[in-house]
C-alpha cells in the first residue's frame, strides 16, 4: 500500500513538472508571435442552440485580421476583415452592395482573435494555468478575464499543445461558466508571411 501511494505521488509530481516546464516555453512563443494563419471551426452557442461556421483566418499583431467563411454554403466565401481602421464585409452572394463597412467591431468576433486573448491575458490580475488533454494531445490551458464586465463574455481559456506549441482551442464562457463561443484551430502557422493584399477586399 505504501509503495502504491509513493508511486501515485511520484506520478503526480512528474505530471505537474511537465506542465510547469512547458508553460514558460508556450507563453514565450505566444508572446513572440507577430502573425498567424489557421483553419478555424467556430461554434456560437445561445439559448436557442448552436451555429457552426468553418472558416480560415489570418491575423496580425497590430490588430488586423481577415476571416473567410467556407461553410455553411449560404455564407461561403464571405469575408469579414479589419484593416486597422474599419471593419469590412464582403458577401459575394448579393447582387448589389457586396461590400459594406460596419464599424465598430463586434466583441463576439474580435475576441476569437488570439492577439485579443493575449492582450486580455496580460491585463488579467487573476490568470490561471493548468494541464489537460484534447484527444491524445497533452495541452497547457491558459485562462484570462475579458474586459468590460459582459455577462455573456466573461472569461476565456486557450488550449495549447505542449509538443508543437500550436493553439488548438479557444473557449469563451459567460458569467455562469457556460460555453458561449468555441474556436477550434487546425493547420496553425506561427508568424505567417503576410502580403499587401491580405487586408484588401478584392472582387
Amino acid at each position: 500500500m505504501k509503495r502504491l501511494i509513493l508511486f501515485l505521488f511520484v506520478l503526480m509530481m512528474t505530471g505537474c513538472t511537465k506542465a510547469e516546464n512547458s508553460y514558460p516555453t508556450i507563453q514565450d512563443k505566444l508572446m513572440a508571435m507577430t502573425s498567424y494563419s489557421a483553419d478555424c471551426k467556430l461554434t456560437y452557442i445561445s439559448n436557442k442552440g448552436e451555429t457552426v461556421y468553418e472558416t480560415s483566418m489570418i491575423a496580425a499583431q497590430d490588430g488586423r485580421y481577415r476571416i473567410t467563411t467556407k461553410s455553411p454554403e449560404d455564407y461561403k466565401d464571405n469575408v469579414v476583415m479589419y484593416d486597422g481602421n474599419m471593419v469590412w464585409q464582403y458577401n459575394p452572394n448579393l447582387k448589389e452592395n457586396k461590400i459594406s463597412v460596419n464599424p465598430p467591431d463586434k466583441a463576439s468576433r474580435r475576441e476569437i482573435i488570439l492577439f485579443s486573448f493575449l492582450e486580455n491575458y496580460v491585463k488579467s490580475k487573476d490568470v490561471g494555468v493548468e494541464s489537460a488533454n484534447i484527444d491524445e494531445s497533452r495541452c497547457t490551458v491558459l485562462e484570462a478575464k475579458l474586459a468590460g464586465g459582459n455577462d455573456l463574455l466573461s472569461y476565456e481559456k486557450l488550449w495549447v499543445e505542449n509538443e508543437s506549441g500550436a493553439p488548438l482551442k479557444l473557449v469563451i464562457y459567460d458569467c455562469e461558466n457556460k460555453e458561449r463561443i468555441v474556436a477550434e484551430f487546425g493547420n496553425f502557422v506561427y508568424n505567417y508571411s503576410l502580403k499587401d493584399d491580405d487586408f484588401k477586399i478584392l472582387k
